[in-house]
């Protein structure tokens, strides 16, 4: 019984899970925030896009309003435009 017991508790160990290669990592820095990610280069055309959403999500977000209210709207938007995506 002792036997079985040992065999039972043997087979229901979960190996761990492969590491994956292919997985992107971020992190903020005193510079912006990073992102290291597989795959080729980003396009001028890539880092343009991905430009555009960033600011898009900002202006949608609390921070542009806290923006707005602490700079005014002219200033909030020279600020935004600080913001953008460039190789790093």
């Amino acid at each position: 019984m002792a036997n079985m017991l040992k065999k039972i508790k043997k087979g229901q160990r979960k190996k761990p899970p492969p590491i994956a290669e292919n997985v992107a990592h971020s992190w903020l820095d005193q510079d912006g925030f990073h992102i290291l990610s597989p795959g080729e280069q980003p396009t001028a055309e890539d880092y343009e896009e991905m430009t555009r959403i960033y600011r898009a999500k900002i202006r949608h977000s609390p921070l542009w309003t806290a923006m707005v209210r602490q700079y005014g709207k002219k200033k909030a938007e020279e600020l935004l435009l600080e913001c953008k995506a460039k190789p790093g």
